[in-house]
């Protein structure tokens, strides 16, 4: 690889960065106005959490039932940020 396609790859990986930080720090301001909505979020990541330990315990064989049961909590964290974002008090 030469130095233009590293300088390239180093500017994309800022621009991604910078993105990412902007993403994060709105959701971070909404939920900051809703503590309830964040702490239903903050429980819904720890059982994401504790579902993919669940399933590297049972070495993946959960009969896809708890990777659904992640997909619903992803699905819900979706919503409380919407929630959080969408409510004016």
């Amino acid at each position: 690889m030469n130095s233009k396609h590293i300088a390239t790859i180093a500017a994309a990986a800022c621009v991604l960065s910078f993105i990412c930080g902007i993403a994060v720090a709105d959701e971070g301001y909404f939920m900051s106005r809703h503590p309830n909505i964040a702490t239903a979020d903050f429980d819904a990541q720890q059982a994401i959490e504790r579902m993919r330990a669940a399933q590297r315990a049972d070495g993946y064989d959960t009969g896809g039932h708890a990777g659904r049961s992640i997909q619903l909590l992803q699905d819900a964290r979706g919503e409380m940020q919407a929630a959080a974002q969408v409510t004016t008090h």
